[in-house]
């Protein structure tokens, strides 16, 4: 079975993995092995299940550790770690005998000494989350969660939280926080040297509580507070509608590639078409991405017998993601927003539809995330989200940091925005119906 690679980056995943603490190496080396080592090996949606995972066998970790794990299960890792085990077991058990304090529970120890060794991978992209961190990943690609409903990512200059897209006539849009703010501070407390983790842990809530956030629009202002009553927040999908002069563009925008956003595209493209429209706009703007599967069945809507993307592993090997089904939207004038928000799954889905010459993109270059997780539950409800893959464009493009950049270049303001115009929606309009005669 294909394993389930996984996108979402809340924005970008990229800002996943600004952890916590950074505690000595070696510390981190072994207390990984220990938490990993105690997984069931089953990976989150559909991740790879090792064969074997069901067989024990008692092997030199198990009598190092007292506990059984899988046959050959991160039998490299063991391979590689054991000749320093000695040494971390030797300095920890002086920290714990003689350190004149308090010392951290064995789960904080834990969790820290893992964050420091992925810390040392310099990659953003993977990252290890805790059960209720785990938690909020699976509710995001799920599509309902309680909280302020924006999507957020990590600002490392500011070393903070930043709002990336806040739902409209949601919480958070409601109580008048906007795309770009920065959020210093949560009911008092600065996330400044915490994590993105740290920040959504301490946003989320229970719907009808407040939380009281710090925010910055203007980095030569002070910062307000802004309070924001928490609610249920269904993650919207998909929507569609007819625009221009005679209502005879259809438009169609996805939010989220989360579990089956490949259908509900295909249905609202499907719906759309019924309407007879001349032509077509496809909105991915603040799109942050999600599941891959989801992102080929959505490049399949608009075109067939085509590569979707390349995949490339450390070792050298190829994987190529082509259509599979008939589209149902292959031959209309078509136009996809895109802008600095939108993000691997939609830069896949965009890229392909750019280099097979199906569709102009329109906007502002996309944000640049062109690295492939694959997300592990372990057996405590943790997660650990791995790159194991890069992934390019049909024409072999890496658009991993400079991001796909538009056939089309119009500009959105937050000005724009405050006054409810959209003048790259008004230009995709304007493009087609020259092109279609209108």
């Amino acid at each position: 079975m294909q394993p389930e690679h996984e996108f979402q980056t809340n924005v970008p995943t990229s800002s996943f993995t600004s952890f916590f603490l950074r505690p000595l190496f070696l510390a981190g080396v072994l207390v990984l092995v220990l938490t990993f080592f105690a997984g069931t090996g089953m990976g989150y949606a559909l991740a790879h299940t090792p064969e074997d995972a069901a067989s024990a066998t008692t092997d030199w970790w198990s009598a190092l550790t007292g506990r059984r794990t899988a046959v050959g299960q991160c039998s490299e890792a063991q391979e590689l770690l054991y000749p320093e085990f000695a040494t971390f077991w030797e300095a920890l058990q002086l920290l714990y005998k003689d350190y004149y304090g308090k010392l951290p529970l064995a789960e904080a120890a834990t969790y820290n000494a893992i964050r420091g060794v992925v810390n040392e991978l310099g990659d953003p992209n993977t990252s290890f989350l805790t059960p209720q961190e785990a938690e909020f990943f699976r509710t995001s690609i799920q599509g309902s969660f309680e909280g302020i409903g924006a999507r957020v990512e990590w600002d490392e200059e500011l070393d903070t939280l930043r709002i990336s897209e806040p739902f409209e006539n949601q919480p958070a849009w409601q109580a008048g926080i906007r795309r770009g703010d920065w959020v210093m501070a949560v009911d008092g407390k600065s996330l400044q040297g915490t994590t993105l983790n740290d920040a959504v842990g301490l946003i989320r809530g229970e719907k009808g509580t407040i939380v009281l956030l710090s925010i910055l629009r203007d980095e030569s202002e002070e910062p307000f507070d802004v309070q924001v009553v928490r609610d249920l927040i269904e993650t919207p999908t998909i929507a569609i509608d007819s625009v221009g002069k005679n209502k005879k563009i259809g438009y169609v925008k996805l939010t989220t590639f989360n579990q089956n956003s490949g259908q509900l595209v295909r249905q609202a493209v499907e719906d759309a078409l019924s309407r007879e429209p001349t032509a077509l706009i496809f909105d991915l703007r603040g799109n942050t991405g999600g599941l891959l599967r989801e992102a080929v069945k959505v490049a399949n809507v608009f075109i067939e017998d085509s590569t979707v993307l390349l995949e490339r592993f450390s070792d050298g090997s190829v994987e190529s993601y082509k259509t599979t089904t008939n589209a149902v939207a292959k031959d209309i004038p078509m136009i996809v927003l895109v802008n600095e928000g939108s993000a691997s799954a939609s830069e896949i889905v965009a890229g392909a539809l750019q280099d097979t010459g199906r569709a102009q993109l329109l906007g502002v270059t996309t944000y640049g995330k062109g690295s492939v997780q694959l997300p592990h539950t372990l057996s405590n409800g943790a997660i650990m989200r791995v790159t194991i893959a890069h992934w390019f464009t049909p024409n072999d493009r890496t658009i991993n940091g400079t991001g796909l950049a538009p056939d089309v270049t119009v500009e959105l303001t937050d000005e724009d925005r405050d006054k409810g115009a959209d003048p790259q929606l008004t230009a995709a309009v304007e493009l087609l119906e020259k092109e279609i005669g209108q």
